[in-house]
Formats: structure tokens, sequence, C-alpha cells
């Protein structure tokens, strides 16, 4: 624990706390947090290394159970609300669907709490959802639970990590914090984004592309979707090192600079270097979303299964970090911000 934190924050829908990171950089404490998925949840006291004295106390366990007046006081909310209702690859029920619902519970948790800021986030498929009408109604209800509200569709590699992540972002300030027309800003774009070798460091020989999985490799390439693209193995092993390779199912594609958005259900990336091919490792999943190697030297006995599709839910931290950031810096004095 932070011995003199600087804000309190609740971390829900907290997969494996990329928010929480981002936050105790910058100063926070963790008084709660919200998983309901049990591999995720231990991964996450694992990166933050919540001992088994506090642990019981900060997990609050479903948010749709919680009474919001039985929380804990924090000063921040941060939250991932589920996103396979609004996504383009679900199927998109939307709020008939209960995962849709937990936005609801967390405007209840705003109204009956009422902290600081919040930090939510959500995929770019629910700007178009039900053609724009979720959008407007989530915003209609994080205001009127009584918040300055501004959201964006931002990725990653415009925070200067190489990954292609686009999500919505809503950013929330208390109205009664700022003056009327207080219009938070969004943080530029960073000038430089780190080479993908910054991320993509393991040397452990287990990663390299065994014969069966070259074999396995042709056969992909030589597919009704990829066989008239005249891209072999050779090919692939010939690309510049780092660059990234994703083999979906429908089509092939390849990434020089920046890495595929790492989602829960894909698996299958690769990269090339010094002439072979690797598979992406989890601690690398983890890397292209902020968990520098102080986080990855935590992790023991997790498969890399679970960490790349626990990666793929999560937040990017330099995302949050710098949106936090920006947002304390404009709230407290949106003069110096103007």
């Amino acid at each position: 624990m932070n011995p003199s934190p600087s804000f309190r924050f609740l971390d829900f829908c907290a997969g494996i706390g990329a928010g929480h990171a981002a936050a105790v950089k910058l100063g926070g404490e963790c008084v709660g947090y919200s998983e309901i998925n049990p591999k995720a949840k231990r991964t996450y006291r694992m990166l933050h290394e919540l001992d088994t004295l506090w642990e019981p106390q900060l997990d609050l366990g479903d948010l749709t159970k919680i009474n919001p007046n039985d929380a804990p006081d924090f000063d921040v909310m941060l939250g991932g609300f589920p996103c396979q209702t609004f996504s383009i690859v679900g199927r998109r029920e939307g709020f008939s669907d209960p995962r849709g619902q937990i936005i609801f519970a967390l405007s209840d948790i705003l109204a009956a709490k009422k902290p600081n800021y919040f930090v939510l986030e959500n995929v770019k498929g629910l700007m178009s959802h039900n053609k724009g009408e979720t959008l407007r109604q989530i915003l209609i209800e994080l205001e009127s639970a009584g918040y300055n509200v501004a959201w964006k569709l931002v990725s990653s590699v415009d925070f200067g990590v190489p990954q292609m992540r686009e999500r919505v972002y809503f950013v929330g300030v208390r109205k009664d914090l700022v003056n009327s027309n207080f219009d938070f800003t969004f943080p530029e774009k960073a000038k430089r984004v780190k080479g993908l070798g910054s991320y993509l460091k393991s040397k452990d020989p287990s990663y390299a592309l065994s014969d069966a999985g070259y074999a396995y490799l042709e056969k992909y390439l030589n597919n009704k979707y990829n066989k008239e693209s005249g891209v072999s193995v050779e090919d692939l092993k010939a690309l510049p090192d780092f660059t990234m390779i994703d083999t979906r199912q429908s089509d092939l594609r390849i990434f020089k600079t920046i890495s595929p958005t790492l989602r829960s259900g894909r698996h299958g990336l690769l990269y090339a270097r010094n002439g072979h091919l690797r598979k992406l490792s989890g601690l690398e999943g983890l890397a292209l979303q902020g968990f520098d190697t102080s986080f990855q030297k935590r992790i023991k006995n997790v498969s890399d299964s679970d960490l790349l599709h626990q990666a793929g839910n999560a937040f990017t931290v330099d995302v949050v970090y710098k949106l936090l950031e920006s947002l304390f810096q404009q709230a407290i004095n949106p003069a110096a911000c103007a």
C-alpha cells in the first residue's frame, strides 16, 4: 500500500488491473476491486502484490451485487465495462444482454459515492451500436449521475505503445468541481512510438516455431483464404526483425512497425527475428499492454494461453496513466491547461 496516497481508487471490471498499475504510478491507493473471472483475479493479485491479509477486504466481487452505499469511499472510478455486447465481433445485443446493464450499476455507484473522477473504457463498436443510440444513452446515464463527461476514440499507439488498439474512453469530472463550461481535452498524440523490439524480448527457445509449427503454417498459407497471396514460409522468415504476423483464419496480415490489437480470443500471433519465426509469449502480451518487467517478474505458474487471454481483455497501462495525469492537471487548474 502507498503510505501517503494522493487519491483512492476503485477498480471495476478490473481484469488484471492495468488501470490499477497506472493509478499507483500517480500516487493512488486501491481501496477495492471488482472482477468475477477467477483466473484474472489470481493474476491481478500477483501483479499488484496483494498479500492474503489485504486481499479479502479489497475483493468486492460481482459489481452488480454491490450495495453502492456499502462500497468504500474513493476518489476515482476505473472500469472497462464489458464490451462483448457492443463489439462488431459479438452479437451486439447491447442493453438487452445482462452484460450491457453493467454501465447502469456503475452509474448507480457514481451517484451514491460521488467520487471526483472516472475513467471508463469500451470497444470501438460502441460508437456505431444501434446507430449511435447506445452511446447517447450511456452519456445521458453518466451525466445524470452528476458528471461532466468527455469521450474519444483513441489508440494505444497514440500514447507511444506500438499496438493498434482502438478503444472508446470516457472521462468524467464531478460537476461541482469545475465550471459549467469545463471541457476535458484529451492528450495530444505521442511524438514518438517505441519500437516493437522494446517489448518482444523473450529469449526462451520454446517460443521458436517448431518443425510442426512451420508445417502448420505452410498448410495455413495454402488454404483457400491465403493461397492467392503467394506468400511462403521463407518469405515470412525473411521479414525484418520484429515484424508481426497475424494468422487469422480468413486472411494473413503483416504488421511491420506495430502490433495488431491483442484480443482475448486471438492467439497465433508470430514475429520474425534473426531469420526465424517466434510465437508471442504471454509475458510479451503483458508488455504490449504496458506491464513492464517489474510486473512480469511477479507472474508465477500462469499459462501463456491465460496470459494472452487476460492481456487481450486489459487496458493499456500507458493510456490510463496519461488520461489520469491530464485529468488531474486540467480539473485542478483548468486555466493552466487552456
